[in-house]
């Protein structure tokens, strides 16, 4: 076939050629348009992809402003100073803590009173005095709960004693634990109540 192109008249090799550039030039525009398309779209992506990122930056700038202008939280309202608007409303608080710690350690609340609050180097306290029972358990736990957990309570004195002995002959049966508690809490600074006696 070749030989027969090559020896074929003038004009038909020249038209041959002609329509191989033609189709050449074909290919090569339509590989150009691929090409450009591909680009166009990998632009487009990148756009697409720039604009989101600077609307997660918005959001991310927009938080930290929110967060910068929110108010700080108040350090006393759960930290390791008592809170309430007033001196009743801190001792109601105190009593309901005392009830809650109880509970939890199985131990019965007999009594309890406010203690005289104290005041030492501009830090007022205010406090309970409490008589509890339970057992062994039960009243230890009470007293770890007591000076563990926030606020801080500071326990000034404590007595403990038996208030019923086992007898041998029933040596399952656990002995009952009588405590009696003074404990106070510091309240936040600048806040000021009427005092008497030492600090805790």
């Amino acid at each position: 076939m070749l030989t027969a192109i090559l020896n074929s008249r003038l004009l038909v090799r020249r038209s041959l050629a002609l329509a191989i550039a033609a189709v050449c030039a074909l290919a090569a525009g339509w590989l150009l348009f691929a090409a450009l398309g591909s680009v166009a779209s990998a632009s487009a992506d990148i756009d697409q992809k720039r604009e989101t990122l600077g609307q997660i930056e918005a959001v991310v700038a927009l938080a930290k402003t929110m967060e910068a202008s929110a108010p700080p939280a108040a350090a006393t309202s759960n930290g390791e100073f008592l809170s309430g608007e007033s001196e009743a409303v801190i001792r109601g608080g105190l009593q309901t803590r005392l009830n809650a710690i109880a509970a939890a350690n199985k131990v019965v609340v007999l009594s309890a009173g406010n203690a005289p609050a104290l005041n030492e180097d501009g830090v007022a306290y205010l406090g309970l005095r409490a008589n509890v029972s339970g057992t062994l358990e039960g009243v230890h736990g009470f007293m770890l709960s007591l000076e563990t957990t926030l606020p801080v309570l500071f326990v000034r004195e404590a007595t403990l004693r038996v208030t019923n002995v086992v007898p041998s002959e029933a040596p399952n049966v656990e002995p009952e634990i009588f405590a009696e508690v003074l404990f106070y809490g510091a309240l936040p600074p600048g806040m000021a109540v009427a005092t008497a006696g030492a600090a805790p």
